[in-house]
């Protein structure tokens, strides 16, 4: 029974990983297409930096810039949805120890995130 549940938990974490990856990737060349067909002059200026507050404003513009820095978000953010497949795969399990030690992880990810993102 416990196999069968860490296979399940593997095969869940081994899904978030690769499809998180490949949407990202997909994304991020919708984004490429997107200025080779606009240019690139017109999306990113020498000072270009997307700030989140206004990332979502500017996919709904379908900027170029935007849609490639989602697709930066997303695959900076696969790690993170993969912890927390852990936590939820640890918590079915009934492992105490592994869901304190996984939601540790997430914390100190979290803050990390939190420490990195300005504005």
């Amino acid at each position: 029974m416990a196999r069968l549940t860490q296979d399940k938990s593997d095969y869940a974490i081994a899904l978030v990983l690769r499809y998180g990856s490949l949407i990202s990737t997909l994304v991020m060349t919708l984004g490429l297409g997107l200025m080779l067909l606009r240019g690139p002059a017109v999306s990113l200026p020498a000072d270009h930096r997307v700030r989140l507050s206004l990332l979502f404003p500017m996919l709904l513009r379908m900027d170029p810039a935007a849609v490639i820095e989602f697709g930066v978000l997303l695959l900076l953010l696969t790690p993170l949805f993969r912890i927390l497949v852990a936590v939820v795969s640890f918590s079915l399990e009934r492992d105490l120890k592994y869901v304190l030690i996984s939601l540790g992880v997430l914390a100190t990810v979290l803050l990390s995130i939190s420490f990195a993102i300005e504005g």
